[in-house]
C-alpha cells in the first residue's frame, strides 16, 4: 500500500456505535496527519471537519478505504473503490459477518497495523454485468456479491430463459428469481436460496435459481470465463438488483450479462482468516446436537 495519506470512510449512520467509531478514525487521522475523505450522502457522521464529495470523486487518489458499519457497509465501499483498486478495511459494528474483520475495540489497533504494513490483502472474484434493452446498452453495474433478478408483481413468477458460455439455451427458468453470485456472495442471499457455500479463494460464478418452479432446482458452478446471459421472457417484467441495492425493472426481452469482473474486490486482512472459522460461528455448527426431547418438546 505503500504511505498512507488519504483514507476514506463509508458508514451506516443507521448505527449508534458508528458515529462513535467516526469520531476516534477522525481523530486517529488528526494525529498522524492523514487526510480523511467521506461521501457528501454521510455529511457529518465521522465529524464536521472531514471533506465530503459525491461518489464520483471518492474513490481517486485514496490508499485505503475504512468501512464502519457491517458486511453490507462493507460491499458498498468495495463497490466504490474497485475500478481505482483501493483496498477496504471493514469494521464490524454490526452482527457477525464474513467480510467485515476487525471488531470496534480493535479499530486503532488495525490501523496502526495497516499504517506498519503489517496486513495482507484477500482478493475476492468480482462480477459485471450490462443490461441490454433492444440491443443497445442500457447500464453497467459491478458486484461484490451477487446480481439478481427477480419478479416484479407477487403474484407472479420471473420467466427467464438462460445460456452459459458460448453454448444455446441452458433452461428457461420459471422461479421467484434467478440470481449469479460470486464465491463471496455464495454465504448471501445464494446461500438463502439454497445454493452451496464456496469457498471465497475460489474463481468461479455462481447460478442460483430462487424458489423455483420446476424439477430442476440446483445451483450451478461454472468456470470464470463463462458468461451468463439471462433473458427477460413475454409477459414478465423483472427487478433487477446489484448486492442487494434495487436498481431498475427491466421488461420483457430485456437481456442481463453477467461475467467474471475485469477488477478483484480487494479486502484488508490483519489477521489470517478463518473464512470456515466463521461458518461454523454462524451457523453454530459445533454446538452439541439437541436430544430428542429438544427437539420434540412436551
Amino acid at each position: 500500500m505503500g504511505s498512507l495519506k488519504k483514507v476514506g470512510v463509508v458508514v451506516h449512520p443507521g448505527r449508534p456505535p458508528v458515529v462513535e467509531l467516526g469520531k476516534l478514525l477522525a481523530g486517529w487521522a488528526e494525529e498522524h496527519g492523514i487526510e480523511l475523505r467521506t461521501l457528501v450522502s454521510e455529511r457529518g457522521c465521522v465529524g464536521d471537519d472531514v471533506p465530503c464529495v459525491e461518489e464520483a470523486d471518492f474513490a481517486p487518489g485514496l490508499d485505503l478505504v475504512v468501512a464502519l458499519g457491517g458486511d453490507g457497509t462493507l460491499l458498498r465501499a468495495l463497490g466504490l473503490v474497485l475500478t481505482e483498486q483501493v483496498p477496504a478495511l471493514g469494521v464490524n459494528a454490526g452482527r457477525l459477518g464474513f467480510l467485515a474483520e476487525v471488531e470496534p475495540s480493535g479499530l486503532r489497533d488495525a490501523l496502526a497495523a495497516v499504517r506498519a504494513g503489517r496486513y495482507r490483502v484477500e482478493r475476492r472474484t468480482t462480477l459485471a454485468a450490462r443490461v441490454l434493452v433492444d440491443g443497445q446498452v442500457t447500464a453497467e453495474d459491478l458486484a461484490v456479491n451477487d446480481v439478481v433478478l427477480e419478479k416484479a408483481a407477487r403474484e407472479r413468477l420471473a420467466a427467464v430463459s438462460v445460456r452459459l458460455g458460448d453454448g444455446g439455451q441452458f433452461a428457461r427458468y420459471a422461479a421467484d428469481g434467478v440470481m449469479v453470485a460470486s464465491p463471496t456472495g455464495s454465504t448471501a442471499y445464494s446461500f438463502s436460496a439454497g445454493g452451496p457455500i464456496v469457498s471465497p479463494r475460489l474463481d468461479a460464478l455462481l447460478l442460483t435459481p430462487i424458489a423455483p418452479h420446476m424439477v430442476f432446482n440446483r445451483s450451478l458452478v461454472l468456470h470464470p470465463d463463462e458468461a451468463v446471459r439471462l433473458e427477460v421472457l413475454p409477459d414478465h417484467s423483472v427487478i433487477e438488483s446489484v448486492d442487494g441495492r434495487a436498481a431498475r425493472e427491466l421488461p420483457p426481452g430485456a437481456v442481463v450479462e453477467v461475467r467474471r469482473g475485469r477488477h478483484d474486490a480487494l479486502l484488508v486482512r490483519i489477521e489470517r482468516s478463518d473464512f470456515y472459522g466463521l461458518v461454523r460461528s454462524k451457523f453454530r455448527l459445533a454446538d452439541p446436537p439437541a436430544t430428542d426431547t429438544e427437539s420434540n418438546p412436551g
